[in-house]
């Protein structure tokens, strides 16, 4: 079972992709983020698109969140809604404070409940050495507070590297494996060409998709991932 999986007593999650900006660009990027990406979310298309009754989630997603210059407007935004129930931030972890107390700060900041999805791949982990470090550093800062959560989404790709084991054998090393989700990369998005790779599958649809445009796509990962494809 999945961490952060979908039950049917969650309330709707809202998945803001809030920019297309990356500073990665992983090649197989399923939201087909760019480094240089110029689209960003308004903040008030984000504060109409929250629904105005009723319990919620807000995923703050991209590209990079983070990359976002109004990125702290919009977590004041959802945490100033009554009906948010939680605020939960994918992020490839490079522009996080790295020091203990920066990052408690950072974290606080945030507010709660609070959920932080880690991304680790093969590209992610070349580019950033310490990434592991960063994610033992938040496991610890986080796991004090019951009203926050880790999760550390691993992709691995078929037929490459022994199906990137090298990757989860990292993850393992470090006493992380209770909070990865290790799960292959799914044939979308800039990985659309990769024959061998599994279509995504939608188990859930009690969510909806919005992207740096405004645009709301529904549960349909497909149509999301291609016009975030031809965003400028």
């Amino acid at each position: 079972m999945l961490l952060d999986h979908p039950t049917p007593d969650r309330p709707i999650r809202l998945y803001f992709a809030i920019t297309n900006k990356c500073n990665r660009g992983c090649p197989w990027c399923s939201a087909c983020s760019k480094i240089k990406g110029k689209t960003f979310l308004p903040v008030e298309r984000f504060r109409e698109l929250l629904p105005p009754e009723g319990r919620f989630q807000v995923q703050l997603e991209g590209g990079e969140p983070l990359c976002h210059p109004d990125f702290w407007d919009f977590v004041e935004v959802a945490r100033a809604h009554p009906g948010c129930h939680r605020l939960v931030l994918c992020t490839n972890g490079t522009l996080l404070p790295r020091r203990p107390r920066g990052l408690l700060v950072w974290l606080e900041k945030l507010g709660i409940p609070l959920t932080i999805k880690l991304s680790f791949n093969h590209f992610l982990l070349g580019r950033d050495p310490h990434l592991v470090q960063l994610a033992t550093l938040l496991r610890d800062l986080m796991g004090v507070n019951p009203e926050r959560s880790l999760v550390i989404n691993v992709r691995r790709r078929r037929g490459v590297a022994d199906d990137d084991q090298a990757v989860v054998d990292l993850v393992a090393r470090a006493g992380l494996e209770p909070f990865a989700n290790i799960f292959f990369l799914q044939r979308y998005g800039n990985a659309a060409r990769e024959l061998d790779w599994e279509p995504p599958t939608v188990v859930w649809d009690n969510f909806q998709l919005i992207n740096p445009d405004g645009r709301v796509f529904g549960p349909d990962l497909i149509a999301r991932s291609e016009a975030m494809r031809l965003l400028p």
